[in-house]
């Protein structure tokens, strides 16, 4: 029988196929934006529960303010629009800036009748999808509402889009027999507020209203746009803060300052060591149960490693094999993930473990049984082990010098 096959021309010669999988861009995550959730004192025109990214001042009057048409200035305006305006005017500023009004809810058993409060619930539930690593609630002090950011951003860090919550202590915080001390009026009031994940930041200081009559600004607002402004390595310790004021009669002591640092609030001082007036932020720790993650500079730092290590290995899913080759590649990739951490100074060493290289590198006559059974397992369970440790070196908080003086 003949075989009638017939073998292909050899024209056009030459056939390139096109591989673009290697193009897969790798997915970014920004370190220094910020959403602001308040009420709008019914100005502006944006919708309860919408978020809204806010470029400027100007856009901010726009949606959460009411303006003269004819001088521009703003006639009326609410919370929200007054901590945006906080935020904003940080420098270094925030990467990006993002606001949700709340709605609003009637008083319920024990809260003051006479008005609606702000609906946090439903306003920080429209937050969990936005991109942002920092959140604060405009104006807001009172613990039992404070107490609902925290469990905002503990759940919403725990689903995967990791943040933290800044807070502000009431700053005319009331003193009384039981609580002899700003400090500890404020451990008493705040305590709740705590994060056993260290994903809270308390801050403190006795600013006092622009205008007589005026709403006192917002701290916290002014301390998140400072922080987001920063990279996540850099303590916030001593870091500018801008917008407000603090009358000398109503600034913190020496005592006030350690008894806040102590109780992991972040006093707002005017160091006398800095030239001309400014304030800075006195500590750099987090409001947390957790002493094994105390300081700002390294959550922040840890949510980021995180998210490039998952953003730079979501490629190997369902791609690389359980071999040697395939192994060497994932080191390979990780190492191109933290390598230019420590080129850039954000982390000072790194080592990556995989346990199933060892196996996977040596012959296959020469595996002894426990190592053959856990490169079985790993291979019908398609799961492999990754251990990394990083090196952090965080920045210097507290100098101890010893003088001699000698004849």
């Amino acid at each position: 029988m003949i075989d009638l096959t017939v073998t292909a021309a050899e024209f056009p010669f030459i056939s390139v196929t096109i591989d673009t999988r290697g193009m897969q861009p790798l997915a970014r995550r920004s370190t220094g934006n910020i959403v602001v959730v308040g009420s709008t004192g019914g100005a502006g025109d944006a919708d309860a529960n919408v978020p809204v990214q806010i470029g400027s001042e100007a856009e901010a009057r726009k949606h959460f303010a009411e303006v003269d048409p004819r001088t521009g200035a703003v006639t009326r305006s609410g919370p929200l629009y007054r901590s945006l305006c906080a935020a904003l005017r940080q420098d270094p500023a925030p990467s990006r800036v993002y606001a949700v009004p709340t709605g609003s809810t009637e008083p319920g058993p024990g809260e003051e009748p006479g008005g609606a409060v702000p609906d946090y619930d439903a306003a920080l539930t429209a937050t969990a999808s936005l991109p942002v690593q920092l959140v604060c609630l405009a104006e807001e002090t009172r613990p039992e509402h404070l107490r609902l950011l925290r469990d905002h951003v503990e759940n919403v860090s725990k689903a995967g889009s990791a943040r933290m919550g800044v807070a502000m202590v009431d700053p005319d915080l009331a003193v009384d027999d039981a609580n002899r001390t700003f400090t500890a009026a404020a451990k008493a009031a705040y305590d709740g507020v705590k994060s056993a994940s260290s994903r809270m930041i308390l801050v403190a200081a006795r600013v006092a209203p622009d205008e007589d009559d005026g709403p006192l600004p917002d701290v916290a607002a002014a301390v998140t746009g400072t922080i987001a402004g920063y990279p996540p390595h850099a303590s916030v310790l001593m870091k500018q803060v801008r917008g407000f004021r603090i009358p000398l009669s109503r600034q913190f002591s020496g005592t006030e300052i350690k008894e806040l640092a102590e109780a992991l609030i972040i006093p707002v001082i005017d160091p006398e060591l800095v030239p001309g007036e400014g304030l800075f932020l006195g500590s750099g720790r987090c409001f947390t149960d957790d002493s094994s993650k105390l300081y700002v500079d390294i959550i922040r730092v840890l949510d980021h490693i995180e998210f490039l290590l998952k953003a730079g290995l979501i490629g190997t899913i369902g791609e690389t094999r359980i071999d040697r080759l395939g192994m060497q590649g994932m080191r390979s990739r990780i190492d191109g993930i933290l390598s230019p951490l420590l080129t850039s100074g954000v982390i000072a060493a790194y080592s990556i473990d995989i346990p199933l290289l060892p196996i996977l590198e040596a012959e296959e006559a020469a595996r002894t049984p426990g190592q053959g059974s856990t490169l079985s397992e790993a291979r019908q369970d398609r799961r492999v082990e990754v251990l990394l440790s990083v090196t952090y070196a965080g920045a210097v908080h507290f100098l101890n010098i010893n003088l001699a003086l000698k004849a």
